[in-house]
């Protein structure tokens, strides 16, 4: 038995070096992976209803949910990021300019219907608007209410919040749901068969014709679903001092986008303040256009047919 205790003595040295480098490699992080190989497959889907009013479950949005990962491990070169911006900021003013000619429109009709001059062109002219942006007439027809519904959502979103958002959900354009099927928003459908589909929750990842059809479906969304009304009140704020609305404040307002809230808001701020996103803010001229009660209507004005 006293032998047996010397062995195990002599060999204490070398079981403590054993036992050491076992601790040490259970200690060890797992590997991080790159945004690109963490934006191809989500791992978890949690169903977000943007608006109680809404009855129908496949308009609503459900966002790409990825694992969070180490952000500040993400490395992508310049070139690669000024490419992508290079490429996508101009289908941005593209439809931010298609969403503009509309809200000129508008503010035109607006200042027509404080003289109770629109026609009934103008009437169907509004009524279609308010139907494509989800806007209720009512009974009471195009009152104050419904201008300053509309004129909160017939509006452009801030291009670097587009480039931020584009950036973060597709990994600067490299993940597969933006290659095969010009997905950058990480926006899903919940009918069978109208997208892509994948392994872990209900819905499909939603597949569009080309980029500027993810992009019009992105906009209309932040312009029209219950869960922005704080994005667009944001938006209108700037406009109504003057301001340009800036997509570092309209940021700050999407806690719905993602399941990670505050924390994927904060990586937009990231990404946006790193690479200097927000200068691409102010490329429209700031119209801005508050809703008062209408004037009593002039005496001299004529109807326009």
């Amino acid at each position: 038995m006293q032998s047996c205790w010397s062995c195990w003595f002599a060999a204490s040295p070398y079981l403590a070096v054993v036992l050491a480098l076992s601790l040490w490699w259970l200690s060890w992080p797992e590997p991080v992976q790159p945004l690109a190989e963490l934006s191809n497959e989500p791992i978890a889907q949690e169903t977000l209803r943007f608006d109680e009013a809404e009855s129908d479950d496949a308009s609503g949005l459900q966002v790409t949910l990825i694992p969070a990962p180490n952000f500040s491990a993400i490395s992508l070169s310049d070139d690669r990021k000024q490419t992508f911006i290079a490429w996508l900021l101009p289908l941005i003013a593209q439809e931010n300019e298609r969403i503009l000619s509309v809200r000129r429109e508008a503010v035109h009709l607006y200042g027509l219907s404080q003289q109770n001059r629109l026609s009934l062109k103008h009437k169907e002219w509004l009524v279609n608007i308010a139907i494509d942006y989800e806007v209720d007439v009512g009974n009471k027809g195009f009152d104050l209410s419904f201008w300053q519904n509309l004129l909160h959502r017939v509006d452009a979103i801030p291009p670097s919040l587009v480039l931020t958002q584009a950036a973060v959900e597709s990994g600067w354009g490299t993940s597969r749901l933006a290659k095969d099927a010009h997905n950058f928003f990480g926006i899903m459908c919940f009918k069978p068969g109208c997208g892509v589909p994948f392994n872990g929750g209900p819905g499909e990842f939603r597949r569009f014709v080309d980029v500027n059809d993810s992009i019009a479906f992105y906009m209309r969304l932040i312009n029209t679903k219950g869960a922005y009304r704080a994005a667009r009140a944001e938006r209108m704020r700037h406009r109504l001092i003057g301001d340009v609305p800036s997509g570092l404040a309209l940021a700050k307002t999407l806690l719905n986008y993602s399941e990670l809230g505050s924390r994927y808001i904060d990586f937009l701020l990231k990404i946006m303040r790193e690479n200097r996103l927000d200068e691409y803010d102010g490329a429209d001229l700031p119209m801005s256009i508050e809703v008062n009660e209408a004037p009593a209507p002039s005496v001299q004005s004529k109807p326009v047919s």
